[in-house]
C-alpha cells in the first residue's frame, strides 16, 4: 500500500519586519511595520510585527490609521533588495533540507519529505527546520503539516508566530470545519459574501452544501469544484520542485505608463493578457492546472499569487474568470498599480477529447462557441495573434457610425 504524503507548508512570519529586525536588533520588543512613510501618511502597511499587531495594526491598512492606534509605530522604509537575498537564505537552507521543495512566494515554501519520514519524525523535523531558521537568520517560522498543500496551508495558518500544526483528514471535522468560510484558501472578498448569501459561514457549510447546481450558478463550477473538494479535505496538486528551465509555463504582462488607480482600466487589461495566454495554451494544446497574476505596485513592492485547479483550463473566459476574483481578493481602494501579469503552468497535454454535454446545455450554442474558436484561432495563426482577439464591451458605449 502507497505511504501517504507528508507535506510540510512553511511560513515566514510578518517577513519584511523580521528581516528588518535581524538586520537591526534594537527594533525587537518594539511595534514596527514596513511601509512607505509618505509625507502625507497615505502609505500603505505592508508587514506589521506582532508587537504592532496587539494595538490592531495590519496589512494594507494606511499608515496614518495605524499611528492612530499607536503612536509609538516605528514605519521602516521598504528595502527589497534586503528581503529577497533573505529568501534565498530561506530557500537554500530548504533545499539543504530535502530536494523537493516548491518556492510558492517570497516568504512561504511547501516541502515534500515523505521520504525522510523513514528517518526522523515529521514533528521532529519540523522543530528542528524552525529551531535552525529562527538561530541561523533569526527569521521566524510557522509550519503546517498535512497529507496534500492544502491542509498543510490551512494548518500553517492555525498557530502563528513559531506554530506547527497538524492537520490530518480525519480531524477535519474538528478542525478546518468549523473556521470561517473567508478564511478558507481560495475564498477571498469577492467569493465569500456570495457563499455566505447561500448561508455558508464557516468550511463546514460549505463541504455539506447539497445544492451543487446553485453553488455553480453563484461561484462559478470551476471555483464549486474546487471548493467543494477542498473542504473534505482533497488535493490532488502535487509539491512542483523542478526548478531547472524546462519548467513550462506562458505568461504576459503589461507595464503601465504611469502608475494607475482605476480598477476597471487594469481589469480591462487583464483581460487582453488573459486573451494571450489563453491563445497561446491552445495553439500548443494545453492545459493549465495553476492561473495567476502578477501585480507591482508603484513602490516596486511585487506580488504573486494562483490558483491550483482540480479541473485543467484553456479557454480564455475561464482563464479570465479565476485573474478577476484573484484580483478582486487583492486590490484595495487607493493602490497604485505600476505592472500587471497572467500567467499559467503545470500543463496537461490536451489530447482532443470531446467536452461532454449535458442534457441541459445548448448544443446549438457549443457548436457556435467552437466554430468561432476554430475561425479566430485560424486568422491568429495566419495573420498574428494580435490581428483579432476575444474581447468584451462596455454597455451604453456605441459608436455612433454604428
Amino acid at each position: 500500500m502507497k505511504s501517504p504524503k507528508i507535506i510540510f507548508h512553511i511560513d515566514l512570519n510578518s517577513f519584511f519586519a523580521s528581516c528588518e529586525m535581524a538586520e537591526d536588533p534594537e527594533l525587537i520588543g518594539k511595534p514596527i511595520a514596513v511601509a512607505h512613510d509618505h509625507p502625507l501618511r497615505k502609505g500603505i502597511i505592508l508587514s506589521p510585527n506582532y508587537e504592532a499587531r496587539k494595538f490592531g495594526i495590519k496589512t494594507t491598512m494606511l499608515v496614518r490609521d495605524a499611528l492612530l492606534l499607536c503612536q509609538e509605530l516605528v514605519v521602516i522604509d521598504p528595502d527589497m533588495k534586503l528581503y529577497e537575498q533573505y529568501s534565498q537564505l530561506f530557500y537554500e537552507y530548504l533545499l539543504s533540507i530535502t530536494k523537493f521543495v516548491e518556492r510558492a512566494s517570497i516568504d512561504e515554501a511547501y516541502l515534500d519529505v515523505t521520504d525522510k519520514a523513514s528517518t526522523i519524525h515529521p514533528l521532529i523535523l519540523a522543530e528542528q527546520i524552525q529551531k535552525d531558521l529562527l538561530e541561523k537568520f533569526k527569521l521566524p517560522v510557522s509550519i503546517g503539516i498535512g497529507p496534500n498543500k492544502f491542509l498543510a496551508k490551512m494548518a500553517s495558518d492555525m498557530k502563528k508566530p513559531l506554530g506547527i500544526t497538524v492537520l490530518r483528514k480525519r480531524e477535519i471535522d474538528q478542525l478546518l470545519w468549523v473556521l470561517p468560510i473567508e478564511d478558507m484558501l481560495g475564498v477571498g472578498k469577492k467569493t465569500a459574501p456570495k457563499l455566505k448569501m447561500l448561508g455558508i459561514n464557516t468550511i463546514g457549510d460549505l463541504a455539506n452544501f447539497t445544492d451543487v447546481e446553485l453553488l455553480k450558478r453563484t461561484i462559478g463550477e470551476v471555483n464549486t469544484l474546487s471548493l467543494r473538494e477542498k473542504a473534505w479535505g482533497i488535493d490532488d496538486t502535487f509539491v512542483d520542485y523542478s526548478n531547472d528551465d524546462s519548467v513550462q509555463s506562458i505568461s504576459h504582462a503589461h507595464t503601465f505608463d504611469h502608475d494607475l488607480y482605476d480598477p476597471v482600466i487594469i481589469k480591462k487589461t487583464l483581460k487582453v493578457l488573459a486573451n494571450a495566454v489563453s491563445y497561446r495554451l491552445q495553439k500548443r494544446q494545453y492545459r493549465a492546472l495553476t492561473v495567476g497574476i502578477q501585480i507591482k505596485y508603484a513602490d516596486f513592492h511585487q506580488i504573486n499569487r494562483s490558483k491550483s485547479l482540480n479541473k485543467p483550463v484553456q479557454n480564455e473566459v475561464d482563464i479570465y474568470s479565476i485573474v478577476e476574483d484573484l484580483f478582486d481578493d487583492l486590490f484595495v481602494t487607493g493602490d497604485l498599480i505600476r505592472l500587471v501579469g497572467v500567467f499559467a503552468n503545470r500543463f496537461s497535454q490536451d489530447e482532443g477529447k470531446e467536452k461532454q454535454v449535458s442534457l441541459f446545455d445548448d448544443l446549438t450554442k457549443i457548436e457556435k462557441e467552437n466554430e468561432i474558436q476554430k475561425i479566430i484561432l485560424g486568422v491568429q495563426n495566419t495573420f498574428g495573434k494580435d490581428t483579432i482577439k476575444f474581447g468584451y464591451y462596455e454597455r451604453g458605449k456605441k459608436d455612433k457610425n454604428e
